[in-house]
């Protein structure tokens, strides 16, 4: 199974989110919760500063080591790294949608974990007595405890595939479902269906948007030629589409670009070739790290011409 990357995002990253990251790593550590990767983050963190005094005191009551944490600033990379964003306040949600435009179906604040009766954001208690910090730690591990419960939901949109089409490939769409459910994938049908399929790439959208927000790890799209839809697709924050002709396309446009939306063209491939095709996509990981210099360069691009 994939791993869930889970940010956790404060303000300086000394106090609650690094109190966060180390309660969580817990949390998931005696729940047995495996294939969980989880860091933190500051919106206004310089970097390399150690976690506060109140924040490492209180965690080491409930033998939570903090004396390693050292303060990492909130950069585009971290956030594309994320599948799961958990923010304290709203200002600090805010903060990430203006770093990467696209990212807000991903972001949360953690207090949405709580009761509708408390507030969903979690106030700030630097500088303020240690029974401040031990109020905002046992905050922490009930939200986080309730955040926990809820990642396999999370986890399950690592085998689940978005689909959508235009009217040439409303066909061979409803074929890689069948055939998705055969080799036990989820699917998630974006659409069209039968009468109301256009000659149009507006089913991009759909599966793009659910590719950003990271609802799934990837997107197969199916127009006549493909490229209609590759070009759309494109367009949307997050995503990466590749027109794949073959298996040899999709394994190098997963393992050296991180592409997470396979467009085919129903003219040019039947479906026992759409099936080499996309069991090289879905078997193939991403061979680079988030400093890879192929997709920061395709990042940075997104990021410049997006109006940020």
């Amino acid at each position: 199974m994939s791993s869930t990357n889970v940010l956790l995002v404060c303000t300086g990253n000394t106090c609650r989110s690094a109190m966060a990251e180390g309660l969580l790593k817990r949390i998931l550590a005696e729940a047995s919760l495996q294939n969980v990767e989880v860091r933190s983050a500051g919106v206004i963190a310089s970097g390399g500063s150690p976690a506060s005094e109140g924040a490492t005191a209180v965690c080491a009551e409930v033998g939570v080591d903090l004396s390693q944490h050292r303060n990492s600033p909130l950069i585009s990379q971290l956030v594309s790294w994320a599948d799961v964003i958990l923010c304290m306040e709203h200002y600090h949600s805010h903060a990430v949608s203006e770093l990467v435009p696209g990212a807000s179906g991903k972001t949360h604040l953690l207090g949405e974990w709580g009761p509708p009766s408390e507030s969903m954001e979690i106030p700030d208690p630097a500088g303020a007595p240690l029974s401040q910090y031990r109020h905002c730690r046992d905050r922490l591990r009930v939200l986080l405890k309730s955040f926990s419960e809820d990642l396999p939901r999370f986890q399950s949109r690592s085998r689940t595939v978005a689909l959508g089409c235009d009217e040439s490939g409303l066909v061979l769409k409803d074929q890689i479902a069948g055939y998705l459910k055969d080799i036990e994938w989820g699917v998630l049908d974006c659409g069209p269906f039968g009468a109301d399929a256009t000659d149009d790439p507006s089913a991009a959208a759909d599966v793009g948007r659910r590719i950003a927000a990271r609802l799934v790890r990837t997107g197969i799209l199916v127009g006549s030629s493909g490229v209609g839809m590759c070009i759309a697709a494109n367009k949307i924050p997050g995503v990466r589409a590749a027109l794949c002709a073959d298996p040899d396309y999709a394994t190098k446009a997963r393992a050296l670009h991180d592409a997470n939306v396979l467009c085919l063209g129903a003219d040019f491939v039947d479906i026992e070739f759409t099936k080499e095709i996309i069991d090289a996509w879905l078997g193939t990981d991403y061979e680079g790290g988030e400093d890879n210099l192929r997709v920061s360069i395709i990042e940075r691009l997104e990021l410049e011409f997006s109006g940020r």
